[in-house]
């Protein structure tokens, strides 16, 4: 007797490395396999991957977990990625036929600047900002760029993606070219109100609609991948972090926070989208709306401070930060700085040196950087009427750092809920997958509970003396 498919299979593409699960319909990972893959920088402000081995890195990791628990046990599919890299192909061929420019990717910065629409006229479209970061810019930097793309284009054969819509392309043998809208919002390329691509972008850009994937809902019908002999339907793709914000219900007025290669806040708005400047209004993958602060550099940072000799490894994090005695004050612009400053000339930068800082100083430093840029966004939001409710719920690998959640609950005077666990990603693209499928069996998380324990004058004063040392280095 056939025993009934039983696991979702999620992948989330991730910014240094790629994981798979397979889980289970009461959010248990019955097995996962995860694999490293950092983008290789050949200069400053350069980020990019190398396709085949990106490609390689994707199917590794699936093919392990679709092995671990047998492909006739898998329901399905669904994929989550970072958001902002793209990737150009030739749609006959398979071939990518330029740098795979990641998010972090700036060398579109003069293409940005030549665009002839206003800040506050992208914004009221996207949602977003013109900035090098989303993929427009970098699109149009490859067609300016790259022989091979320019041929495909006239050819008509030129395909332009983010990493999940290249995967989907591939694991379909090319019958499935899509996207969904979290991801196309990245583009900076689809009208936010209809979820459709924009003309004026497009023109603005010099993109042509035409070589840009469908957009269908986050959950639709993404065609199947035949893996040994069985046909696995694909349930849908998006963003990562939608996919980390749907691991919990979210509600109207509440916030998440996720801290992975950068740091994310997000606030539900509900139905109706809503515009603050300094902030993005992005979609979910629910249909709802929620206000979002990018800090633009958190594991990132640590990792910065590895390659700068300040050596460590990421489980001793927390360790280090409880021995800091001076932390220092440290402003990791590794990409400039995101919401609210959104100023992208600033690097990093620090202060508070002394003859007595040591390694956990540095350490220590770095980790309240990231939770003082994410106070920063929360503060702002606060002062323009977005004051979220209740727990602040938060995951990601750093969420690990006792020493991090503490010291953000104290700046925030607000209590957290810290995931049981940490790939929040892979759980939420999961648990979204079975909701649409009508499977309403997950779990209940309750978290460890981070409450705040410094007095609130304490976390204004070492909120505003952090503030003064961003003033002073932002030109």
């Amino acid at each position: 007797m056939t025993q009934t498919a039983q696991y979702i299979v999620a992948l989330d593409i991730g910014t240094s490395g790629c994981r798979a699960a397979a889980i289970t319909e009461t959010g248990h990972i019955a097995a996962q396999h995860a694999l490293p893959f950092d983008p290789i920088r050949p200069a400053e402000g350069l980020s990019e991957y190398n396709a085949e081995e990106f490609l390689k890195v994707q199917l590794n990791t699936l093919h392990t977990v679709l092995d671990k628990v047998g492909p006739a046990q898998v329901k399905g599919i669904a994929v989550a990625s970072q958001r902002s890299t793209v990737v150009l192909w030739d749609k006959k061929t398979g071939q990518v036929l330029a740098p795979v420019l990641t998010w972090e990717d700036g060398r579109a910065a003069a293409i940005s600047k030549q665009v002839k629409l206003s800040q506050a006229t992208v914004h009221q479209q996207t949602g977003l900002y013109n900035t090098p970061y989303f993929s427009a810019p970098k699109i149009a930097w490859c067609m300016q760029n790259c022989e091979a793309v320019r041929t495909a284009a006239k050819a008509g054969a030129l395909a332009v993606g983010p990493v999940a819509s290249y995967l989907i392309w591939h694991l379909t043998n090319g019958k499935t070219f899509a996207t969904d809208p979290t991801l196309a919002q990245r583009m900076l390329l689809m009208d936010i109100h209809t979820r459709t691509w924009s003309k004026e972008l497009c023109a603005a850009f010099g993109i042509s609609e035409k070589i840009l994937p469908a957009i269908s809902p986050s959950f639709a019908d993404y065609g199947t991948y035949l893996y040994h002999d069985i046909q696995i339907p694909l349930l849908g793709c998006m963003g990562d972090q939608q996919a980390a914000a749907g691991v919990r219900p979210f509600l109207e007025q509440q916030s998440r926070i996720n801290y992975g290669t950068g740091a994310f806040w997000l606030y539900c708005l509900g139905k109706k989208p809503a515009f603050l400047p300094g902030l993005l209004t992005s979609v979910s993958a629910d249909g709802t709306y929620f206000l979002e602060g990018p800090v633009n550099a958190a594991a990132s940072a640590l990792l910065w401070l590895n390659a700068q000799g300040i050596e460590f490894a990421p489980n001793e994090t927390d360790g280090w930060c409880q021995k800091a005695e001076r932390p220092v004050h440290f402003l990791p612009a590794l990409g400039g700085l995101g919401a609210p400053y959104w100023n992208f000339s600033v690097t990093p930068v620090v202060e508070n040196l002394s003859p007595l800082t040591r390694k956990a100083d540095w350490i220590a430093g770095t980790v309240r950087a990231i939770a003082l840029l994410i106070a920063d966004i929360v503060n702002y939001a606060r002062q323009n009427g977005y004051a979220s409710t209740g727990t602040v719920h938060v995951s990601g690998g750093l969420s690990r750092v006792g020493y991090l959640t503490q010291f953000q609950a104290d700046l925030l005077q607000q209590e957290l809920q810290v995931s049981e666990e940490a790939d929040a990603t892979i759980l939420g693209a999961a648990r979204l997958a079975f909701e649409k499928q009508g499977v309403t069996k997950w779990k209940t998380e309750t978290g460890v509970l981070v409450k705040p324990v410094l007095p609130v004058k304490e976390a204004k004063t070492l909120h505003e003396q952090w503030q003064e040392f961003v003033k002073r280095h932002i030109r």
